[in-house]
């Protein structure tokens, strides 16, 4: 039977999980190129993918949100974020501006764009693998912020959300736009 199914590689361990405060810690004990796509991943619980294409124009300044639509569907979300959040983009950048041009794929066709962000997002997975492991943490995937963010918000580690929020507080001399 030629025409068998073959089961997915299955990676043990769980990448997709709640990030601690000293992962936090080793994530953003240096200031890197992707701390603030960290940081945005973690306060917004956006997915990678999504985060990686928004532009200026997604952000509401005024009404401290930002607004997408989630890759491969037409669905609109809005995400509320900490007014001093959106201060740590530039605001004199062109709308049609990425967030993050080195991550970004103006590519049209949803298949081709889909392949070009997941190479795109290699080296920021394989930059975060590096930090927890110079650190001693264990191994933790992109979406283990989108899993922080959420049970954070779902009031599971109150504790948790309020480091993170506290660390925006002087968040212009820990992160930097990353420049392509």
């Amino acid at each position: 039977m030629d025409d068998i199914a073959t089961l997915p590689r299955i990676i043990e361990g769980t990448l997709h999980r709640t990030l601690t405060d000293e992962d936090l810690k080793a994530i953003f004990r240096i200031k890197s190129f992707w701390s603030l796509y960290y940081a945005s991943l973690v306060i917004t619980g956006i997915r990678p993918v999504d985060l990686a294409m928004l532009c200026q124009w997604n952000l509401n300044r005024e009404g401290s949100n930002i607004g997408y639509y989630r890759q491969g569907t037409t669905e609109h979300r809005e995400v509320s974020v900490p007014p001093n959040f959106l201060n740590l983009f530039p605001e004199d950048r062109p709308n049609d501006e990425p967030l993050f041009p080195a991550l970004y794929s103006d590519i049209d066709d949803f298949e081709f764009r889909s392949e070009q962000l997941n190479e795109n997002l290699g080296p920021v997975a394989d930059f975060l693998e590096a930090l927890l492991a110079a650190a001693g943490r264990p191994v933790a995937s992109l979406m283990a912020f989108k899993v922080t963010h959420d049970e954070a918000q779902q009031g599971e580690n109150d504790v948790l959300y309020q480091i993170l929020i506290s660390r925006l507080n002087d968040a212009r001399g820990v992160f930097e736009m990353p420049q392509s």
